[in-house]
């Protein structure tokens, strides 16, 4: 009885766990409306970080491939049916949002769907001190002269490349 009582505890635990994972969407302003989000992130911020010179000038732009970056770095964290990427991909992503944040001053631990929707926010609502520790004119600045963040470029080329020719195919001997 008890043992029976102890599987079953864990397997609700289990099944916790799994429900706990939060969801982010991404509003249809940084996606295709009516596709899969998925793919148009990853080909904005491919573009946005591979040129970054592009978006001089150009906050509300680079406001939204950070938050399409945000999107990616939690969705492909998350199983997939559709579309398939090698293993590499999520940590690669992970990275990114790592420095994309240490450069715009967002806080590591800041919750990724409410700098989603602050970044997407028409105007982007950068006055929230939690999300944008360099405050809102720092912050619209940074926006507006977004540098070259190598780790944003390589992981968002890589998953690009992966969603447009499908994972490398090694074969190892």
């Amino acid at each position: 009885m008890r043992r029976g009582l102890a599987a079953a505890g864990l397997a609700l635990l289990v099944l916790a766990g799994c429900a706990a994972t939060p969801q982010n969407t991404l509003p249809s302003a940084a996606a295709q409306a009516g596709h899969d989000p998925l793919p148009s992130a990853i080909r904005g911020a491919a573009d946005a970080f591979a040129y970054p010179e592009a978006l001089a000038n150009r906050p509300r732009e680079a406001a939204v491939a950070v938050a399409q970056l945000e999107y990616l770095a939690t969705e492909m964290m998350t199983p997939r049916r559709s579309l398939d990427f090698t293993g590499i991909i999520a940590p690669a992503l992970q990275a990114a949002r790592y420095e994309v944040r240490g450069w715009l001053g967002i806080p590591q631990s800041a919750p990724s769907q409410a700098v989603i929707d602050a970044l997407m926010a028409n105007p982007p609502q950068l006055s929230q001190p939690a999300l944008f520790t360099a405050g809102p004119e720092e912050t619209l600045r940074r926006l507006s002269a977004m540098p070259r963040l190598p780790q944003a470029n390589t992981a968002t080329a890589a998953a690009r490349q992966e969603l447009e020719f499908g994972p490398p195919d090694v074969d190892i001997r």
